[in-house]
């Protein structure tokens, strides 16, 4: 008996680790992938055009929350972009630490001499290629991390994180004044307020704004429903959600009663919302 039950552990163990879930208080940013099969050689002409894609990415990052930036001809071009999460309604000053200060120097660090790397700081992230990236929708290695808490009333919460996420979805991909960002609130219990972020890079349409939220809905209700707070990583777009105020106020005060969700999905009268990414 004592020998199944540890089988069983291990397979569930197992299982768990396959599905690339990992717990948001068991490590900080940064998180990267470095997927490049080529290498660019130290003091080369890519190398020297990463730096100025870089310094100009970092630079933009002063007046915009996102920015694209190709330099360099043939071989040793370099794509990059960034993006920093709508957390609030500050100045561009936490922007452009996070670009210039930290994501600048991670990316270098953790990939260095990759000719393709991005990497997810606690506020933002940033992203470089060899190849054109521009535009396409990219939902490979996905990073899905959660709170290692849980919810009172799992099914319940399914439910308003999936309801909440797919309204903030639409209003993020197919709103042109939102900058595809959406923020929101809704009631869980009669303690408890769910607030929620979906963010996509502005090189998406829209429908493939909607697609990558989605699929990172999917992502983490599949593997996270039942704890308090979750977000997914993704090269083309973010959300995240939490049992607390993460993005310190940012939501309109008014009730967002007269957006309904597209097709058969209906108002969520409860739901506020508010788009301060530009």
């Amino acid at each position: 008996m004592q020998l199944l039950f540890l089988y069983f552990l291990i397979t569930c163990l197992c299982d768990f680790a396959d599905a690339n879930l990992q717990d948001i208080t068991s490590g900080d940013p940064p998180y990267n992938i470095c997927t490049s099969s080529n290498n660019y050689a130290t003091d080369s002409p890519f190398e020297n055009n990463l730096h100025n894609l870089i310094g100009v990415l970092s630079s933009n990052a002063s007046d915009t929350k996102f920015s694209s930036f190709y330099t360099g001809d043939d071989s040793d071009r370099v794509y990059g972009l960034y993006m920093c999460f709508n957390y609030n309604n500050t100045i561009y000053v936490d922007c452009k630490n996070c670009i210039a200060t930290t994501a600048s120097q991670h990316i270098v660090k953790y990939c260095p001499n990759e000719k393709e790397a991005i990497v997810w700081e606690d506020s933002c992230l940033l992203r470089y290629s060899s190849e054109n990236f521009f535009g396409k929708l990219d939902i490979t290695g996905n990073i899905p991390k959660a709170n290692s808490q849980n919810v009172s009333d799992p099914e319940s919460y399914r439910s308003v994180v999936n309801k909440t996420l797919s309204i903030l979805t639409k209003k993020a991909a197919y709103s042109p004044a939102n900058n595809m960002s959406a923020t929101g609130v809704e009631p869980f219990t009669k303690a408890e307020t769910l607030y929620a972020l979906v963010q996509c890079t502005r090189d998406l349409s829209g429908d493939d704004c909607s697609s990558c939220l989605q699929t990172a809905t999917r992502e983490i209700l599949s593997c996270c429903y039942f704890l308090r707070g979750a977000r997914v990583h993704s090269r083309s777009c973010f959300l995240r959600y939490e049992l607390y105020d993460f993005v310190n106020g940012a939501y309109e005060s008014s009730v967002s009663s007269g957006n309904k969700a597209k097709g058969k999905g209906k108002c969520l009268p409860q739901l506020q919302h508010k788009n301060l990414l530009k």
